[in-house]
């Protein structure tokens, strides 16, 4: 850790995210079968799943309990292959023509689904910002108006399985006592100005939910693993820190798993996806 922190930068106490040798696109394959253009679900409803990279690489479990969970609801899943991550990060760091050159290689394998029927459903609140939000104020033309027609049918996990509540589809076969949930909001998915379908979500499954909103956690992308910025990030979660602390929680929540890292650093508790 010493020496990646002189070479790299990446601070020596961060907890950093995991790495999984089995990709959710490998277990995806493996488990449920080729991204094509297949039968509607039994219900109907058809989601293409855009796994992000997080998700793939160092949270293939939430991607395996979005699939379940879908599927337990009669929804088609496919994830559709050649993704790629949804240029933030090169965003983030000023990158503009990198991002623009994801933000068009996403739009383009999106585009065919979503003309045949299909929802996104994203797992993490920034890559579904990007989507829903950035990518159209960033394309210009014909490629606006396709980002545009892509992101009239993205939506967060948490959201889409409330709107399938709303319209009388949800299975509340629910059969887990979840208990007391300390939930964090992250801010890109503030952003996104849905309300707070994960918070619905939880109560719907029973949960006596926590909502301990107090600002952002300080990740910032990789900003809080900088050796630089570290202890200053750990001063902005404070607050999220002492929330979380004070919940007196069974199990603590939030939709980033960013996020999640920065509330295990202050307060050693791992936080789950919705």
């Amino acid at each position: 850790r010493l020496l990646m922190e002189k070479a790299v930068g990446v601070h020596r106490e961060k907890i950093l995210p995991n790495f999984h040798a089995e990709t959710f696109e490998r277990w995806f394959r493996k488990n449920v079968g080729q991204a094509t253009f297949t039968a509607q679900g039994a219900g109907g409803l058809k989601v293409a799943l855009f796994h992000t990279c997080v998700v793939n690489y160092n949270e293939p479990q939430v991607g395996k309990a979005a699939v379940r969970a879908l599927q337990k609801n009669d929804v088609e899943v496919c994830d559709p292959p050649g993704q790629r991550c949804c240029g933030m990060p090169y965003l983030d760091a000023g990158r503009v023509e990198l991002a623009l050159g994801n933000f068009r290689d996403n739009v383009k394998l999106l585009l065919p689904y979503v003309r045949q029927g299909y929802d996104v459903v994203v797992p993490e609140p920034t890559c579904g910002m990007m989507l829903k939000k950035e990518y159209a104020d960033y394309l210009q033309g014909e490629e606006r108006e396709e980002a545009m027609e892509v992101s009239k049918r993205v939506y967060d996990l948490s959201g889409y399985l409330i709107k399938l509540n709303n319209e009388g589809r949800l299975n509340k076969d629910f059969k887990v006592d979840v208990g007391r949930v300390a939930y964090h909001q992250p801010c890109h998915l503030k952003y996104q100005a849905i309300g707070a379908k994960s918070i619905e979500l939880l109560r719907l499954a029973g949960a006596q939910v926590v909502f301990i909103d107090k600002g952002c956690s300080g990740h910032d992308g990789t900003w809080a693993m900088k050796k630089e910025y570290f202890d200053l990030a750990q001063r902005v979660a404070r607050g999220l820190h002492r929330g979380v602390n004070e919940s007196g929680a069974d199990i603590v929540a939030t939709d980033c798993s960013l996020a999640g890292l920065q509330i295990r650093q202050g307060t050693a508790r791992v936080a789950l996806h919705p």
